[in-house]
């Protein structure tokens, strides 16, 4: 019983410590918290942009059918890349990729 409080902080501090190795960018897609999660996984440098192309994703997705829920934040970002090809230069997403980065 003297070494319940202590087990308990160690198994706290050991799930706290796994749950800080996944970046923000890689957790799967939920509609209830995207906005902050990919601001959380965004620099400010490149939330909005982050935002617009998963937003994109998502809805191309519902129209097709394909489950957004299944997908990381990071794979519905670079669909939204994809997407963006398809109606612009190849060389317009590339300077859009070099300056907002993957990241």
């Amino acid at each position: 019983m003297k070494n319940l409080p202590k087990c308990l902080l160690m198994l706290l501090v050991a799930l706290t410590v796994l749950s800080c190795g996944t970046k923000p960018l890689d957790k799967k897609y939920r509609s209830q918290t995207m906005w902050y999660d990919i601001r959380v996984g965004s620099s400010t440098k490149n939330d909005s942009i982050n935002h617009e192309l998963c937003r994109m994703a998502v809805a191309e997705n519902t129209a097709h059918g394909v489950k957004s829920e299944e997908l990381t934040y990071q794979e519905l970002i670079d669909h939204g890349y994809e997407l963006l090809g398809k109606t612009h230069t190849e060389a317009y997403v590339d300077s859009l990729r070099e300056l907002y980065g993957k990241r």
